[in-house]
């Protein structure tokens, strides 16, 4: 009986510590200028597609406890992409921000905003987001 609650709790172990450092994970968030799903991959790469204003952004991200060397930096990112979306005033352009995550077992809560720059009428926009992803 001993050796198979062993067994079971150490494959439990392992089921936790997989799924905490899974490389994709996808959820939703609440923001401007929309709402929706998004996917983000590794620590690296980030998309995201807007639902109620239906809009596509593609992001890059980089932690900025990695870029500092300071640990007590890590839950910070920054990130830059492209945005688009589909509105009369705004359709598409370049933009930058920072971010704050905070990972728990299965799931990351987060928060942003950065800047949006709209080539079209040449507006820069300040965004932001709340979300939450959960490992896949």
């Amino acid at each position: 009986m001993i050796k198979k609650l062993v067994l079971a709790s150490s494959l439990l172990f392992t089921t936790f510590h997989a799924s905490a450092t899974a490389p994709l994970s996808a959820g939703l968030f609440l923001g401007s200028p929309t709402s929706g799903i998004t996917a983000k991959y590794q620590d690296d790469y980030r998309f995201a597609v807007g639902l109620d204003t239906f809009s596509v952004s593609a992001d890059a991200m980089w932690n900025l406890g990695e870029i500092t060397a300071r640990t007590q930096y890590s839950p910070l990112y920054t990130f830059v992409g492209l945005q688009w979306v589909d509105d009369s005033e705004k359709t598409w352009g370049p933009k930058a921000g920072l971010g704050l995550e905070v990972p728990f077992l299965y799931f990351h809560l987060y928060a942003e905003a950065g800047t949006t720059w709209y080539v079209d009428d040449s507006s820069m926009e300040l965004e932001g987001a709340a979300g939450v992803r959960f490992n896949l």
